[in-house]
């Protein structure tokens, strides 16, 4: 009896396909997401917050390629992952977002550390307690707000300076010199900057002339009593081109005259 022959086996010569239509889906899927991310735009809260997410879930991969690793030899002569312009490598790309939310954390704590000081310094241990209690924060003589890149110490102007006048009251000196120690136990660079209502000075100084008088004067004293660097201070002066309130009424326009203390985090 004859033996039953066997079918050949069917070889697929169209298996390449499958891995091949895989690639092309997530090359598109990747497209995709670069062409949103260029559409929200590279300083939108949405794409910062993607990179952060991203830096985080490699936060435990290595910042640098070692060095024997590094210098491999291309074809060119240059290692695989070297830059070259001169003896100089491209800075990493992730370790850009990682040192952003280092900063903001860093400058986050200093703000809430500068506010209890100056609460406490200012207004007392019972009155700071009072104020806790009572959920109440740091009165308007004295406040701290958030900036871009660093934060603010405000000062009420009728407190520290008589009206129309440049050189600090004798009654704010005891609030200055504490405020100055708390600045400078941070040890970051500051620009003191004045400004004013929109009503004019009602003397031969305008608003101009009195707002960059009040910071130089603030500076000056600063350097001079407390013995600040003369390099890491700065005093402007705004007038009444940067107002935080209406100039409607007397009490708004007494939140306008004002300094602030910018505490910088980016130099």
């Amino acid at each position: 009896m004859a033996q039953k022959q066997k079918c050949p086996e069917f070889e697929n010569h169209e298996r390449w396909l499958v891995p091949y239509a895989d690639m092309l889906t997530l090359l598109f899927a990747v497209f995709v997401v670069l062409f949103a991310l260029k559409k929200e735009g590279a300083e939108s809260a949405a794409v910062q917050q993607a990179a952060v997410s991203i830096q985080e879930s490699f936060s435990d991969s290595m910042e640098e390629i070692p060095e024997n690793r590094r210098n491999a030899p291309s074809e060119q002569g240059f290692g695989i992952f070297e830059h070259r312009k001169g003896d100089r490598m491209r800075a990493p790309i992730v370790p850009k977002f990682q040192d952003a939310s280092r900063a903001t954390k860093v400058i986050e704590a200093e703000m809430k550390k500068t506010q209890e000081a100056l609460q406490l310094r200012l207004y007392g241990q019972q009155k700071f307690r009072e104020m806790e209690k009572s959920g109440k924060g740091l009165e308007r003589i004295v406040s701290v707000q958030r900036d871009q890149d660093g934060f603010r110490v405000r000062l009420l102007a009728s407190h520290f300076y008589k009206p129309g006048q440049y050189v600090l009251s004798q009654s704010a000196l005891r609030d200055v010199e504490e405020i100055g120690k708390i600045l400078k136990e941070l040890g970051r660079p500051v620009t003191i900057e004045g400004h004013t209502d929109s009503v004019p000075s009602g003397n031969d100084k305008d608003n101009w002339v009195i707002s960059t008088l009040r910071a130089t004067n603030l500076l000056k004293y600063f350097v001079d009593n407390m013995n600040f660097a003369p390099t890491s201070v700065s005093a402007a002066g705004y007038a009444d081109t940067r107002p935080i309130a209406s100039n409607a009424t007397e009490e708004t326009r007494a939140l306008n005259r004002r300094i602030e203390i910018k505490v910088h985090y980016n130099d």
